[in-house]
């Protein structure tokens, strides 16, 4: 499999492999095939009707032939390194008990794919190995594999699959589908920086002070960093810079159908009055760290847009107001008739710029202020205290409102959010309205530089999802945000 590539014991397991081991998967084979046209199952189902698919029936109209210029020499030794992961995926794991079973794969029908693979008449779908390989262990040879199967080996040729920190095994069904690799983004720290970090979230003023951090940034833009550690410089040679988390709430917001305006908002009475306590109860059943902190209902016609906020502990937790909201709704309608048109009806609203999450914040509102001296300002970020006032207010504040920005009154807070979440294992897709954000800077009566930070939508956890893997998991770390409240320090050290 080239240099790098673990070498494979042969397989202790009983089952004849000798038929896989023995396949020539020449050139021709590519340069005589198609590559199937890859699509997308866009419906929401179970997890086997969520991940990408090879349309076979495709084949004929919208294939394009294999270039012999980028073809790969697959020689019979690809051949035999992928036979013998199946063979090391289908025996039991050392550390298993001596009477374990191994998972049956149809060796024959996988050798029958295999011979097809990049030929014209290939039939077989990467769903098609899926459920071949799904009872073993997932390896580095059936990411390659997936990769012969779909006719895209040539193209993905420089994608790394080896090394990287990578266990396929553990993030199969959870954090990728259909695994045919990993791409690398370097990831630089700026920094470091002082601050104090004050909590209003849990019903009183918390403040831990004297702390100091680096700030890993995953990122392909030269200069990013290198501008980022000027300002920590800057702010590290004024102050120390407070930072504080002033809600903590995640948001899920089903669209409800009534049959008249009347029976909506009479529902909307209910569930924000008298039947709060019937909706809290019904949503915390489900979870045992999320919290409803509130419930808001918007009236539209017969429609009514139900927004659930709860806290939902160290986790992002979309996931699980979801699950808490869905249960509310199975409750409410015991005794109301509304019918469920989606569970999330934008209202939310889930990665998408909103006026509602500025105004009203999502996940993590995290609001910081710094002071940095006149000499400062001068000799690091070689301007002054007054043109920096007066290039905010013309560029981040009344330049936003000329393109009609949302929320964005900033010049590039996206570029931190961004390279955080991704070191750090978060949803990137949450930068949309993670990086609305409101700068404002004034002149202190000394002379010096006031500046500020608002930004009402972070979502960010320290568990679950892509934090679980250990080069994302050792990045949250190094902010020292492991632990109990460390979603809401990592928000505001984004900050």
């Amino acid at each position: 499999m080239g240099e790098g590539s673990p070498s494979l014991e042969p397989s202790t397991s009983a089952t004849n492999l000798k038929g896989l081991d023995s396949l020539q998967l020449h050139d021709t084979q590519i340069n005589n095939g198609v590559r199937p046209t890859m699509h997308h199952d866009n419906h929401m189902g179970n997890h086997e009707d969520k991940v990408d698919k090879l349309d076979k029936e495709d084949n004929t109209s919208s294939a394009r032939p294999v270039s012999s210029s980028i073809s790969p020499s697959i020689s019979p030794s690809i051949s035999s390194s992928i036979s013998s992961s199946i063979s090391s995926s289908i025996r039991p794991s050392t550390n298993s008990p001596t009477n374990s079973i191994a998972p049956k794969i149809d060796i024959e029908k996988l050798v029958e794919i295999a011979k097809t693979i990049n030929s014209n008449d290939n039939k077989y779908t990467i769903r098609d190995v899926n459920a071949l390989l799904g009872g073993g262990q997932e390896t580095i040879e059936t990411a390659l594999l997936r990769r012969y199967v779909s006719g895209l080996q040539s193209p993905l040729s420089s994608l790394p699959y080896t090394g990287g920190g990578v266990d396929y095994d553990s993030i199969s069904g959870r954090n990728c589908d259909n695994c045919v690799g990993y791409v690398s983004v370097p990831v630089g720290i700026a920094g470091p920086v002082k601050y104090s970090f004050i909590d209003l979230t849990d019903g009183g003023v918390k403040e831990d002070k004297d702390l100091i951090s680096h700030i890993p940034i995953a990122t392909t833009e030269g200069g990013l960093i290198a501008s980022v550690s000027r300002g920590c410089k800057a702010l590290r040679d004024s102050c120390t810079v407070t930072t504080c988390v002033t809600k903590d709430a995640m948001t899920r917001c089903p669209a409800l159908e009534f049959k008249t305006v009347k029976d909506a908002v009479a529902f909307k009475v209910y569930v924000e009055g008298d039947g709060i306590g019937v909706v809290k109860e019904s949503f915390e059943d489900t979870t045992k760290y999320g919290k409803l902190e509130r419930v808001e209902c918007k009236v539209v016609g017969r429609m009514v847009y139900f927004r659930v906020e709860a806290k939902t502990g160290e986790a992002m937790g979309m996931n699980m107001v979801s699950k808490g909201t869905e249960n509310v709704l199975r409750v409410l309608k015991q005794d109301w008739e509304f019918n469920v048109i989606t569970l999330s009806g934008n209202g939310c609203s889930d990665k998408k710029p909103s006026a509602t999450n500025f105004v009203k914040g999502r996940g993590k509102s995290v609001t910081a202020e710094a002071i940095i001296k006149r000499e400062v300002v001068e000799r690091t970020l070689k301007s002054n205290p007054e043109n920096m006032k007066r290039t905010n207010i013309y560029k981040n504040q009344v330049g936003s409102a000329v393109a009609g920005n949302l929320g964005g009154m900033n010049a590039h807070a996206a570029n931190v959010v961004a390279g955080v979440f991704i070191a750090t294992g978060q949803d990137p897709a949450h930068t949309v309205e993670g990086s609305m954000c409101t700068t404002v800077m004034d002149v202190t009566p000394e002379g010096d530089l006031y500046v500020s930070v608002t930004l009402p939508s972070i979502c960010v956890g320290t568990i679950g999802g892509g934090t679980e893997l250990p080069p994302q998991k050792a990045s949250i770390k190094s902010m020292g945000c492991e632990g109990t409240g460390g979603s809401k320090r990592l928000a505001g050290l984004i900050g």
